[in-house]
């Protein structure tokens, strides 16, 4: 069987309709099997007209349509069908090749941004991890200096010595009762430079300041710490003088 009787016999139509002699359908069948044409056409026309019948059913579709499916006039159903089904494969593939030449472009720009914005991020989280585990981890030998204030010149100042390995140097201040609730501490060298101000400073449940100093910013020598009550204007409250020593 050809495909110019096919199309001139309606054998595709008339198939669909059980229409065809057992001779016709046993010869289409063998065509339209190695046809992958006919075959298309063949599940499109079964498709259309299940659904108008299921339509039809349903009292979607008047009674005429579904016997105008059933009818001669097949093919002015069949037509129209075939053109959405081409309408709707011509808009998609315009859609697809638009999305694939002007848009994965810029997904892709993006993609890649976005996998350099989240590698950056992992290597910040990780550096700051281990900054701070540093930070938190157990500290051997401590030094602690619990500082008197200085009112001779000729009083021999606070003393402490830095052991090998320390990060921090903890001074603990006591604090005159009924003062200010927030406090400044500026470490000074013996030159008048100032090395270190921390500001904001509060009580502790001990009514003390208990502050810790970078020991890498002491060296060896004298230092002046001045301790004044905050807000401004500030009030000089006590002054020191310490002594830093190392092994």
């Amino acid at each position: 069987m050809m495909h110019p009787q096919i199309e001139d016999e309606e054998i595709i139509e008339r198939y669909v309709r059980n229409q065809l002699a057992e001779a016709e359908r046993k010869a289409f069948e063998e065509h339209f099997f190695g046809c992958d044409d006919c075959f298309e056409k063949l599940q499109v026309a079964e498709r259309f007209v299940a659904g108008v019948r299921d339509a039809a059913s349903r009292g979607l579709l008047a009674r005429e349509v579904e016997d105008t499916s059933r009818g001669s006039s097949w093919r002015g159903w069949l037509v129209p069908a075939f053109g959405v089904s081409v309408c709707a494969a011509l808009v998609l593939a315009a859609f697809s090749g638009w999305l694939y030449f002007s848009q994965m472009p810029k997904l892709r720009e993006q993609l890649g941004r976005s996998a350099e914005d989240l590698r950056a991020q992992q290597t910040a989280r990780a550096a700051l991890e281990r900054q701070t585990a540093s930070s938190i981890q157990s500290e051997l030998n401590l030094p602690l200096v619990m500082l008197q204030a200085t009112r001779d010149v000729q009083t021999a100042p606070n003393e402490v010595s830095i052991p090998s390995g320390a990060k921090h140097l903890v001074l603990w201040v006591e604090v005159p009762a009924g003062k200010s609730n927030s406090f400044r501490l500026q470490v000074d060298t013996a030159d008048n430079r100032t090395i270190e101000t921390l500001d904001n400073l509060q009580r502790n449940s001990y009514g003390a300041l208990a502050v810790g100093l970078p020991v890498e910013a002491l060296q060896p020598g004298d230092y002046r710490i001045k301790l004044t009550a905050e807000p401004p204007p500030a009030s000089l409250l006590a002054e020191y003088r310490l002594r830093i020593r190392r092994p």
